[in-house]
């Protein structure tokens, strides 16, 4: 009998306490019980535990109540990491070893070799009544069950990249919502919003900052919203963009210019502005370079230890020429980056006191 080369889906890996055995011919696996942990699952109901497989306990009942051969059922430990996802729904809790144990040069519909499930005709049939389309099939010929087989694998795939595409619609959807709201709220900010507080610095009374540095550090901790992170916004050219980032969501006034950061909730983590002009960008990125600092005009390394004294901490020039202040403005830290021999301004980072 020809026999299918199945290589289902390796989601799941050897859990922990597994034990080992060989058989008659030297091969490697598991112990009973196969000890198996998700790190993530795929929807398939067919999945490899290097060198095992288990199934879900609907086809195993399905492979127990068929007259296939070649094959045994028993018990499986499965568990799921702590960093386990499904991609496809609730997660089976029953879950069956699947033992090879016929032979490939003989009519069992079940055998094994070099890692590889070896199914027959019939037992494909079987298994394409179940959802098994992560898996790769290495067909014996071109038959009925091997197409069937290839037409579940490309209708589950397209399927996937239309609800893929449906979610970057959605997710872009939500962006321009939010973009127009934030824009609508910078626009109807009144002429005084943008003003900012006056500031000591280093607790030294006789040293205060004004203009758009302090402004950034007023607005950290305060949500995307907040007038002060809005007030902010309208001070930075360009049209505002959303950025979704993992736990992260960044508003900006230009991808290239300057950005905010929020954190979960939307609150402003840290505040950068980029002046060295951007390989992409063939001017300065921030075109208020002399007006980050009130009176500092033009804003050179030379006039900021000037107006704000000796910096908390300076780094000396690396290997690619790049400099760094670090003051502190109330409770928040302020990083200034030079760059070259002339110190020429490249970006400002106000973040939290570290």
């Amino acid at each position: 009998m020809q026999h299918h080369a199945l290589e289902p889906e390796a989601t799941g890996t050897v859990g922990a306490g597994a034990g080992w055995m060989h058989d008659a011919n030297g091969a490697r696996s598991q112990a009973d019980p196969l000890r198996c942990e998700f790190a993530g699952w795929l929807g398939d109901e067919l999945v490899s535990v290097l060198p095992d497989f288990v199934v879900t306990g609907a086809l195993a009942d399905a492979l127990r109540a068929s007259d296939l051969t070649g094959f045994e059922l028993r018990t499986a430990t499965v568990t799921k990491s702590p960093e386990f996802v499904s991609y496809a729904g609730a997660f089976p809790e029953r879950w069956e070893r699947l033992a090879p144990t016929g032979r490939p040069d003989t009519d069992d519909d079940f055998a094994q070799r070099d890692g590889m499930l070896l199914v027959s005709e019939r037992a494909l049939s079987l298994l394409n009544g179940h959802r098994i389309v992560e898996a790769q099939l290495a067909a014996a010929g071109e038959t009925a069950e091997a197409s069937r087989f290839a037409r579940h694998r490309d209708e589950a795939r397209a399927a996937a990249l239309l609800r893929e595409q449906a979610a970057q619609d959605s997710e872009a959807d939500d962006d321009a919502r939010e973009i127009a709201r934030l824009t609508a709220l910078v626009d109807a900010l009144g002429p005084t919003a943008s003003t900012p507080p006056t500031m000591r610095v280093n607790g030294d009374a006789k040293r205060t900052v004004a203009g758009d540095l302090t402004l950034a550090a007023a607005a950290l901790g305060k949500k995307i919203e907040d007038p002060a992170a809005l007030a902010l916004l309208r001070l930075i050219d360009g049209p505002i963009e959303i950025n979704r980032s993992g736990a992260y969501q960044c508003a900006y006034r230009s991808t290239d210019r300057s950005l905010i950061v929020g954190m979960r909730g939307g609150a402003v983590k840290c505040v950068e502005l980029v002046f060295h002009p951007h390989r992409n960008a063939p001017e300065a990125n921030y075109p208020r370079t002399a007006q980050l600092i009130t009176g500092l005009s033009p804003f050179t390394r030379e006039g900021v230890l000037e107006h704000l004294g000796a910096p908390k901490e300076a780094l000396p020039p690396d290997e690619d020429e790049r400099s760094r202040d670090e003051y502190r403005i109330g409770r928040q830290r302020v990083m200034l980056y030079w760059r070259g021999q002339d110190y020429s301004p490249r970006s400002v980072m106000v973040g939290r006191k570290g």
